[in-house]
């Protein structure tokens, strides 16, 4: 199968290259998001922050922000191969998340209330907010539908009783899922909900506190959201309520490849092999030049463009219009163990210079702004964050090999 791009996804490839290449300068955080970032303490995060809504205004005036949205929402809804091309560039060059409205965005447009398209829609086509997710909670990570965050309707209100995990609680909304009805199957009693977070002073509302959770870096990237009779305008219903579950899954017509993982780890890999012969015009061993270093990479090479090809595939099923079931599982779980192995072997590789963070400072210029190890650290969480390895195994069993449960 010749997975080859158009003429006209080529050209997209090109000019987002050309354009990322002159527009982004990289500020020395891992801005591109997903379980590799690198939140920092809280002035870098602030300046990264800013540096990529700078960078998203950009892509904004260019109308690339929203090329996924369907054209009666203001977007272009650009053929899913050429989203898949954007992405890849924009990945390759680690440039900040590449695509605008989150999950968030689709969910509305098929689910919402007129005044939520009306109210969120052109604030999110122009990067002028962002939601924070409330999904996963310390019962309920790859069962999400196990929830246990209870809404009970109150007159106009719902109030909110329960606690959310491992998102980053920092916006001024959020949408977020709660369980309604505690005796129907687990699935049916969910009801999906737009609340405010903050108030207009930039104050967390009654009844919310979050407290922050380092990693093992020792910084603040994730949070917990912990809710006590929090109230909620039961206008801000998503959907129907009890049947939140089948609008949160309103996903599926968007690009959803992960594309952007073997694009970095290739940069990772390329990166690195420059950065071995830099030290070695210094006198340092170039290790690349030991047959066991160079069969590593070698072999990490044809594993990250396999990883591609499944990419690549999961991106022509749904230009088919088909639904990427197993494949998309294929890709989350390959992925997920490519992205441990290679991050934990350069450490490993790069001996004593393996070891450093991006907080030992600018004394040392390392492979992506030193962040080797930092990801290293993190990948741990690649394999849990989104559905487990088990998880995907599992679906790959049963929907592609016709296992039994």
């Amino acid at each position: 199968m010749d997975f080859g791009l158009t003429a006209e996804a080529q050209a997209v490839r090109d000019e987002a290259r050309d354009f990322v290449r002159k527009e982004w300068k990289n500020p020395g955080y891992d801005l591109t998001g997903g379980l590799a970032a690198w939140h920092g303490d809280a002035k870098n995060r602030e300046a990264g922050g800013e540096k990529a809504k700078e960078f998203a205004k950009k892509l904004v005036k260019k109308g690339w922000y929203t090329m996924h949205w369907p054209k009666e929402f203001g977007g272009q809804d650009a053929p899913i191969e050429q989203q898949l091309a954007y992405r890849e560039v924009m990945s390759y060059e680690d440039a900040p998340a590449s695509l605008g409205g989150g999950l968030v965005a689709p969910v509305l447009m098929v689910h919402g209330a007129d005044w939520m398209k009306e109210e969120f829609l052109p604030k999110l086509a122009n990067a002028d907010i962002e939601f924070s997710q409330g999904f996963s909670e310390p019962d309920a990570g790859s069962d999400l539908a196990s929830l246990k965050t209870r809404a009970v309707r109150d007159g106009d209100d719902y109030v909110i009783n329960g606690q959310k995990i491992w998102g980053t609680y920092r916006n001024d909304w959020i949408h977020i899922l709660v369980r309604t009805d505690s005796e129907a199957p687990k699935h049916r009693g969910i009801t999906y909900l737009l609340a405010r977070l903050k108030d207009e002073n930039g104050e967390y509302m009654p009844g919310v506190t979050v407290r922050s959770i380092p990693d093992g870096t020792g910084n603040h990237r994730w949070d917990e959201l912990f809710m006590e009779n929090w109230r909620v305008p039961a206008q801000a219903i998503i959907g129907e309520e009890n049947r939140g579950w089948y609008a949160a899954m309103t996903t599926l017509s968007f690009e959803r490849s992960n594309i952007g993982r073997p694009a970095q780890l290739l940069k990772t890999l390329e990166d690195t092999v420059d950065w071995f012969e830099s030290i070695a015009s210094t006198g340092a061993d170039n290790i690349t030049k030991r047959a066991e270093i160079r069969n590593r990479l070698a072999s990490w090479r044809v594993e990250v463009e396999m990883l591609r090809m499944l990419c690549y595939r999961v991106g022509w099923m749904q230009s088919q219009g088909l639904v990427p079931g197993k494949e998309s599982s294929m890709v989350k779980a390959t992925g997920d163990e490519l992205f441990q192995r290679i991050y934990r072997g350069l450490s490993q590789i790069m001996g004593e210079y393996g070891n450093l963070l991006p907080t030992n400072g600018p004394r040392y210029t390392l492979p992506v702004n030193n962040f080797i190890n930092a990801r290293a650290w993190q990948s741990i969480g690649v394999s849990i964050g989104g559905g487990t390895r088990e998880i995907q195994k599992n679906i790959i069993a049963q929907r592609g090999l016709g296992l039994p449960r």
